[in-house]
């Protein structure tokens, strides 16, 4: 049995004087304040609603493109081949986004924010063109290294573009709406792919991105405005950081899908390319603390609270991610259910996501971002105790309404770990942590899926198939992790706790 794996304007403002961290001594300001917007254009609804529209979308199109391609695999194994070399279209594609997102800082430093950010869309765009007109698999493989090259850009500068200029005070409305979209947007893909392919096959599912992002230039090259002079800080390329994190991370992905493949069985598919991953990430630690212009500042992990947040982010891989793998698979595999159907089942949890996206930000004023988290961790095991008991003919109605709290629940986790890292750096830093956080929340999400689906397929194996009893006995596996992601959850809300008594002391 092989499973796939799946893998989130600005008007200017005052100065606000960013929270001091336990860094190094602060890097240079910013430069001058950026002028004052050009008036919204004739029909429009205004700059700073073009931007957010622009970064979201970009945001949302970049992870909807994972789920919506894996409801494709079963006609794409029928046109191409094996599923184990279809499989590569999912491990190209996160091979060349784990490749090229750390470079996201130092190409919108060098290019600007704005014309990056249309770079990697019209890439994006280009790449599911040649995904579409594919006639054979490794240009299907080559198409999708592209658009997974985009991507990897896309995602982390979408975060830039809906960040830059927002006031720290701020940053939790402007993160739960892009966490919203983040844990929306796969919630989606099943539905919209399994529509797309059951109406126009498999290369319907990366045509559709490309109206899209036409849409999405539009609106870019209309209402962004561009980067104002003092927001650029081109800084020379640091080749040897980019090759060695390239490296690592690619080895990092190998690694995960030959375990995932295989288990733990010592093979040197897996040895080889965990020691080169290993090899390579402390030459690029090592590297980025010397180098006086790091591809990554690496220096911000000496903010306690921004390396909490980062662990969480890390480790909540397995309350976002592993789900949307073992869910739609008990819907299809042990009760029948269609993609479409499914798709629409999944779709019960967004009622938690909404609701999660104006409950965070209350929450994070009355108990901070940690305590935030833990209650969401908490929240989203109590939802997941009836998941351990599915059945086949466990009712619809409960499944879906511990989907909606699952939602709920999952929504205070991931939103607030990501706000708390970006409040607690320097406004100058939003680059790099863009690009640290999202490069490790997809690790930590491949991960995820890769050692859920071992376990699984375990479960499988001594069940006789993808029975019931095999999701129930994975969902309470997946209770005791959620039980192990409250530790750094725990040691966020410390730290929060011991910023605000630094805080009290200083005022």
């Amino acid at each position: 049995m092989s499973m796939t794996n799946q893998t989130h304007e600005d008007v200017p403002s005052p100065p606000v004087e960013p929270e001091l961290s336990d860094e190094a001594p602060a890097k240079a300001a910013a430069g001058p304040a950026a002028p004052e917007e050009p008036q919204a254009p004739p029909g429009g609804r205004g700059p700073a609603f073009g931007t957010i529209a622009a970064a979201v979308t970009g945001g949302f199109l970049a992870l909807l493109d994972t789920t919506i391609v894996n409801v494709s695999l079963h006609d794409t194994t029928a046109r191409f081949g094996s599923l184990d070399q279809v499989q590569w279209v999912v491990t190209g594609y996160l091979i060349a986004l784990a490749a090229c997102m750390p470079a996201t800082g130092w190409l919108a430093g060098r290019f600007g924010v704005k014309r990056v950010f249309m770079g990697a869309t019209l890439l994006f765009a280009l790449g599911s063109a040649a995904c579409a007109l594919s006639q054979t698999l490794p240009e299907l493989v080559a198409a999708r290294g592209a658009s997974g090259a985009a991507a990897g850009v896309l995602t982390p500068v979408s975060t830039i573009l809906l960040t830059r200029g927002v006031p720290r005070e701020h940053l939790g409305r402007v993160q739960a709406l892009n966490g919203s979209v983040m844990l929306i947007s796969p919630l989606l893909g099943p539905t919209v792919g399994g529509l797309l392919v059951g109406a126009w096959g498999w290369p319907a599912v990366y045509a559709v991105n490309i109206p899209l992002c036409a849409a999405l230039l539009y609106v870019t090259v209309r209402w962004v405005r561009p980067d104002a002079p003092g927001e650029r800080s081109p800084k020379p390329l640091d080749v040897v950081g980019l090759l060695t994190s390239a490296a690592c991370t690619v080895s990092t992905v190998l690694a995960i899908k030959e375990f995932t493949d295989h288990g733990l069985a010592a093979r040197a598919d897996l040895l080889l390319p965990l020691l080169v991953a290993v090899v390579c990430g402390a030459v690029f630690v090592v590297r980025e603390l010397r180098t006086p212009a790091p591809l990554l500042d690496l220096r911000l992990f000496r903010n306690r609270v921004y390396t909490m947040a980062v662990v969480n982010v890390f480790c909540l891989g397995f309350i976002l991610y592993s789900p949307m793998m073992l869910i739609p698979l008990y819907f299809e595999s042990a009760r029948g259910e269609s993609a479409v159907t499914t798709g629409l089942l999944m779709s019960t949890a967004g009622l938690g996501v909404v609701t999660a996206a104006w409950l965070c930000r209350v929450l994070m004023k009355k108990v901070g971002g940690g305590g935030t988290v833990v209650i969401g961790i908490v929240l989203t095991m109590l939802a997941t105790l009836p998941l351990a008991g599915v059945g086949g003919n466990t009712s619809y109605v409960l499944i879906c309404a511990t989907l909606a709290v699952r939602g709920l629940g999952t929504g205070l986790t991931i939103v607030p770990a990501m706000t708390r890292a970006f409040q607690s750096i320097r406004p100058e830093s939003i680059g790099d942590a863009s690009a640290q956080l999202n490069l490790v929340q997809r690790i930590g999400g491949t991960v995820a899926v890769a050692v859920v689906t071992v376990v699984l397929q375990q479960a499988a194996e001594a069940r006789h198939g993808l029975v019931p009893g095999a999701f129930a006995h994975s969902f309470g596996w997946l209770i005791g992790v959620y039980a192990l992601t409250l530790l750094p959850a725990l040691a966020l809300f410390a730290a929060d706790r011991a910023e605000q008594r630094r805080r009290g002391a200083e005022a």
